[in-house]
């Protein structure tokens, strides 16, 4: 009788490993322990997930209080990508090539639809906060399925699939009951949004190895420029305002602090983009969830047992999920052996 393929595949796989770690003991754990991420990339991690968490959302508060939504993200865009071209420009960094510009242009596409996500006036898109923010959570199921599917060419850990699911439901206990609601009127438009999502992640698997020698810097300048196109075309296409931005009542208290949190977030965006694996990668609006949640404990402090708990849950998940590594789920590592 002819043994079961994927059996047999595991025995290959299990006694091939057992022979490696015999002729050589700790060789394959140490592959493993080499592709854990370093101590800087945690930072930078930590770091991007309070920019773009509790500081994004501060500044956000005050910056777009009263003014035309996406006009002045747009502007604001313009601003930080015309800084950090001049950073660029001093420290003598290259400007992207063609190949760089057409994997900007493919990050950027998806993110000009989403854009019309959060508003009425587009109800093809629309969707309420909370299931926006479970949507985008769920950026590494979707990288799972493109996986699984043989069409992105990486591996992702089951343990960041499993971490992430564990993280959704934790996120799940800090919202409030009715903001997930959804009616058959939304349908629509959710199958929109969680195509969206799939087409976010396969541009980070496209864009990846092509930005792999072009600068962060460089990078998220052109990325934020082409932001802002986006942002300025919804704006005159869609908002009643148009572009009257001077007519919100902005002022440079609350622009500048925009483009900083901008200009700081996209380059560790990037610069994270080219050295985390695109499964650790993918868990950062987890991680972005997790430090918004700080700010909830110094207005409620420890009281909240459902904050507390999704808190720690998160922050849970995503360690887990950074540590993962498709060379440590192998046989050997689990402590299977078959003969």
């Amino acid at each position: 009788m002819r043994p079961f393929p994927g059996l047999a595949s595991l025995r290959t796989t299990a006694r091939n490993s057992r022979s490696e770690a015999a002729n050589s003991p700790g060789k394959y754990f140490s592959k493993v322990r080499r592709s854990l991420p370093s101590l800087q990339l945690y930072v930078a991690f930590v770091v991007l997930a309070l920019v773009a968490g509790p500081i994004d959302q501060f500044v956000s508060s005050a910056f777009l209080a009263g003014a035309a939504q996406s006009a002045a993200l747009g502007f604001a865009s313009c601003f930080a990508a015309l800084a950090l071209a001049v950073t660029a420009a001093v420290c003598r960094r290259r400007v992207p090539h063609r190949s760089e510009w057409i994997a900007l242009l493919v990050l950027a596409l998806p993110q000009w639809f989403l854009i019309g996500a959060g508003n009425t006036s587009v109800p093809a898109l629309h969707l309420g906060w909370g299931t926006q923010l479970l949507l985008n959570l769920e950026a590494p199921l979707w990288l799972g399925l493109l996986s699984a599917s043989g069409a992105a060419g990486i591996e992702v850990p089951r343990a960041v699939i499993a971490a992430a699911i564990v993280g959704m439901g934790a996120v799940c206990l800090s919202l409030p009951a009715d903001v997930t609601v959804i009616g058959w009127g939304a349908a629509p438009a959710l199958f929109v949004n969680a195509l969206l999502g799939v087409a976010v992640v396969a541009s980070w698997v496209y864009a990846r190895p092509r930005l792999a020698g072009c600068p962060a810097v460089c990078a998220a300048a052109a990325y934020l420029g082409l932001s802002s196109v986006g942002y300025i075309l919804y704006s005159v296409l869609y908002q009643q305002g148009g572009l009257h931005v001077a007519e919100s009542g902005l002022t440079w208290a609350t622009v500048l602090p925009e483009i900083a949190t901008l200009a700081v977030g996209w380059v560790l965006w990037f610069w994270l983009l080219r050295r985390l694996s695109l499964a650790a990668f993918s868990m950062r609006m987890l991680a972005s969830d997790a430090a918004t949640l700080l700010s909830g404990f110094f207005v409620f402090g420890l009281a909240q047992w459902r904050m507390d708990a999704a808190f720690v849950i998160s922050c849970t998940a995503v360690i887990v999920a950074l540590r993962a590594t498709p060379a440590g789920e192998q046989p050997l590592s689990l402590g299977l052996t078959i003969s």
